[in-house]
């Protein structure tokens, strides 16, 4: 006698583990990708810090994410923000001092040297303590300096593709351990 295996009790027991498990992939290359976007975040703002004077929290403050949903397995990371006042970069002297010096020196790259500024001084406007110019001979009006923007930081070459090498990196990382999360709490 032969053995026969009856498929039909037993096809919609595999077709609903079928279903599970694709659910549970689907699940789990979701939370690797939310993960692995979030470390992203963080990395920006470490190797944005490396390269420009520049607070890692005032990087991360501009940075949103979009997390990846179950119906749309996509993740984004989007800086927004202005420029920021050059009073926030390396600056000498940092606060306004009784004799001013013959030049205020900035600089905005790390480990660059400070460049002078002709005209420029330290000043209060109002609460805020900043770099400032003035536009013409007069006294009045003057402007604050500024340097260059978060977004533009982030858009740096350099910085871009540390951040998308961390990101595939930590997907391959984060991957394995979620499917075995997922498909580890499957019952059969």
């Amino acid at each position: 006698m032969s053995e026969f295996i009856d498929v039909k009790d037993n096809f919609r027991q595999v077709n609903r583990s079928l279903k599970q498990m694709d659910k549970a992939v689907r699940q789990a290359v979701l939370s690797a990708l939310n993960r692995a976007t979030q470390r992203s975040k963080t990395e920006t703002g470490r190797k944005v810090r490396e390269k420009y004077v520049v607070k890692q929290r005032e990087v991360i403050e501009t940075i949103q994410i979009r997390k990846a949903a179950v119906n749309n397995l996509t993740a984004t990371l989007t800086s927004k923000g202005n420029t920021l006042p050059l009073i926030r970069f390396s600056v000498a002297p940092k606060r306004r001092l009784v004799r001013a010096p013959k030049s205020l020196k900035a600089a905005v790259f790390r480990g660059g040297v400070r460049k002078p500024i002709p005209g420029a001084f330290i000043a209060t406007a109002g609460t805020h303590l900043g770099v400032f110019m003035r536009t013409s001979k007069k006294r009045l009006p003057i402007q604050e300096l500024r340097g260059p923007a978060v977004p533009s930081m982030v858009g740096n070459e350099e910085v871009r593709e540390h951040v998308q090498l961390t990101f595939g990196q930590e997907m391959e990382k984060r991957l394995p351990h979620e499917l075995n999360r997922t498909l580890g709490r499957l019952t059969t």
